[in-house]
């Protein structure tokens, strides 16, 4: 690559990408250097998934389908706390101004870059798979601004990178012709029954398992999955958002149109 005022600069990987360049950006991280490339391609009109899946989300769980599957949270920044304290530590007590200090400081960007890497990689599969999968997914708009003022909760939202997950799922879902739809942070998708609508409203937060006292319901007494249980409820309201309440629930309507793969009880 031959950048103004250096010349030719070897690439670790070849452009992935046919079409015209129309710009670059240089930028540095942890004491490597990345070239961000814009390349205009042709549209592609990709088919549309007529699936659709309720996402629940969380600390324990970071996502639970609808399905039954279930994908956990990795806490890459938990791990690495032990590592990343003692490389501080090591960074504090050297002199300013000092190699030994430029070596200290390269050491926790590398491992900090490290952990957002490992994260990264995470989400991108995890979303590009929904993606690819769904045409119609249901999740909870949530006030992740809220959650970070939680002190003992902070630093795991952090961990967990919720409003990245969000964004990344929702620009992949739309690239791919499908949509996301948004339940509203105040939906008791926890607290309610996925097949009577019957309502625990003392549920505490340690309850990981949901029991309906409905005695009418099938459910009735019947452990369930609490995320699993939300995540009904999300994809129950979402097609409800969006008019398609029907195909779930009686399988009629349009069905040439919609093929929901969604399970109710």
């Amino acid at each position: 690559m031959w950048i103004p005022k250096l010349g030719g600069v070897n690439t670790a990987e070849n452009l992935r990408f046919t079409g015209k360049g129309t710009g670059a950006r240089i930028t540095k991280t942890a004491d490597w250097w990345f070239v961000s490339l814009a390349v205009e391609v042709p549209d592609e009109h990709p088919e549309k998934r007529k699936t659709a899946v309720g996402i629940d989300v969380g600390l324990n769980r970071l996502v639970t389908l609808s399905t039954g599957e279930g994908y956990e949270n990795q806490a890459f920044l938990k791990t690495a706390l032990g590592k990343l304290r003692q490389a501080n530590k090591r960074l504090h007590r050297r002199i300013l101004g000092s190699k030994n200090r430029e070596k200290a400081r390269c050491q926790v960007a590398r491992l900090h870059y490290r952990i957002t890497s490992l994260r990264d990689d995470v989400l991108h599969k995890l979303t590009t798979g929904l993606a690819d999968c769904y045409g119609i997914i249901g999740i909870e708009d949530l006030n992740l601004k809220g959650l970070l003022k939680n002190r003992r909760l902070s630093r795991s939202f952090s961990d967990a990178a919720l409003g990245k997950l969000l964004s990344l799922l929702t620009s992949k879902v739309e690239q791919r012709g499908g949509q996301v739809i948004k339940v509203g942070r105040f939906f008791p998708s926890s607290k309610t029954c996925h097949c009577c609508g019957w309502k625990w409203e003392n549920m505490d937060l340690s309850d990981r398992v949901f029991l309906c006292q409905n005695p009418s319901c099938a459910y009735y007494q019947f452990s369930q999955d609490r995320d699993h249980n939300a995540s009904l409820n999300i994809l129950h309201e979402a097609l409800h958002l969006i008019g398609l309440i029907d195909q779930v629930v009686t399988d009629i309507g349009s069905g040439d149109d919609v093929n929901l793969a969604a399970d109710v009880g």
